[in-house]
């Protein structure tokens, strides 16, 4: 919350930080219309313009249409004025990106790791921002702020990852420990199903939603819950560990978190795997020309095996699952979207379809009339995207980018 303002200087910096807003939401616009919308005298307005204009971040683009004398300049936020880093972690890979300001990515940069050690990720990262800094050859003082999305029960307070089971970390301080690495710039860290949820609800078939869950179906499994607008954390920012939702209470398969019937340890994607390997015998393997030690979770969703009745039968057990999973999330937050990501929600419409089809039997009417279920539609890198998203209010919170 920015403070009231208590004398000159403050107001100067809230009207600076008004102008630049004004510009952001409603370029492009003119002066005067500046001046209305805001409420600010004309003459204040130029001055501010004309120092944003002086610093870069806001360039002038051309006439618009007369109202009876000259056709005014136009005005917008120049989107290359200043960039974001954006990180996504997952176990075995980093994915590193520098967005402008309009959420462009100028370049990105993939890599395969051990990520065992923070450390060894840390100096992977880092080797990565320098590279994407030399290829864009972006001046790396204006690259302002790094979004980082982990999995994980993430402090986004404090930067802290304070437990992942998926990454095998607890308690390491990531956003200092990179800061550092990135010569000083600032780091948020968010939980990686958080930021695909943010970006889904800025980007993708989230937009419009008030309250939305994204589900991310990958290795882990976790949610990203936005409540009237804002990303829910919870009383410390965990919430969304849904992997951990039992969903066997006895005799189901253990679980990295040490418990057993979770929902990741029955519809992660290695879990999945585990259990088209069991339902497959050796020679029906044999006469479709594959073997278990080739069996891939891609090769599950194509011809011989999606059309085996064998995994026809794991693919529906995983969907009802998943199903009662989203039910129960249903029942609990009332939200009017509901978003399937990660690599499990490549099974398409009949995922959507048994979802749907358990949500009639186990949410309440009311509740289920007015809820739309819908795979991710951003082909970018969502976590990674929804880093940038974290970011993007931060340094327009800030008064002063290069001061």
């Amino acid at each position: 919350m920015r403070k009231t303002p208590s004398n000159s200087k403050d107001i100067k910096i809230l009207n600076r930080l008004l102008v630049r807003e004004t510009i952001r939401q409603l370029g492009p616009i003119a002066r005067y219309e500046v001046a209305n919308e805001t409420g600010l005298a004309a003459p204040t307005v130029s001055v501010i313009v004309n120092e944003l204009i002086s610093e870069g971040v806001v360039k002038e683009t051309g006439r618009g249409e007369s109202s009876g004398g000259r056709r005014p300049v136009m005005l917008e936020i120049s989107p290359t004025a200043a960039f974001i880093l954006a990180v996504r972690i997952q176990r075995g890979e980093t994915a590193t990106a520098i967005f402008d300001l309009n959420g462009n990515a100028l370049n990105e940069h993939y890599q395969t790791l051990d990520t065992s050690l923070a450390e060894d990720v840390v100096q992977a990262i880092g080797a990565s921002f320098d590279w994407l800094v030399d290829s864009t050859g972006i001046d790396r003082r204006r690259i302002l702020w790094c979004g980082l999305a982990s999995p994980g029960l993430i402090d986004p307070h404090r930067g802290i990852v304070e437990r992942s089971s998926n990454l095998r970390w607890e308690k390491v301080a990531l956003g200092a420990m990179l800061s550092k690495r990135l010569y000083g710039t600032p780091v948020h860290v968010e939980n990686i199903s958080n930021a695909a949820a943010l970006a889904e609800h800025e980007f993708g078939n989230g937009r419009g939603s008030k309250s939305l869950i994204y589900i991310n179906l990958s290795v882990g499994i976790g949610a990203g819950i936005v409540l009237d607008n804002e990303v829910y954390g919870g009383s410390r920012g965990y919430a969304g560990e849904i992997g951990h939702m039992t969903l066997i209470p006895d005799g189901g398969p253990e679980c990295t978190c040490g418990s057993s019937g979770c929902f990741e340890a029955l519809c992660g994607i290695s879990a999945v795997l585990e259990q088209a390997k069991l339902a497959m015998s050796d020679d029906i393997l044999e006469e479709l020309g594959l073997s278990k030690g080739r069996l891939s979770f891609d090769s599950l969703l194509y011809p011989p095996l999606s059309d085996t009745a064998e995994i026809g039968q794991v693919v529906s057990r995983v969907g009802r699952l998943v199903g009662v999973a989203v039910s129960n999330l249903v029942n609990m937050f009332n939200p009017d979207t509901v978003i399937l990501g990660g690599e499990l929600a490549r099974l398409g419409a009949s995922l959507v379809s048994m979802v749907a089809d358990e949500m009639k039997i186990r949410v309440l009417n009311e509740l289920n009339r007015n809820v739309r279920v819908a795979l991710s539609s951003l082909k970018e890198d969502p976590p990674l995207k929804g880093s940038y998203a974290a970011v993007a209010k931060k340094i327009f919170d800030m008064p002063d980018w290069f001061g």
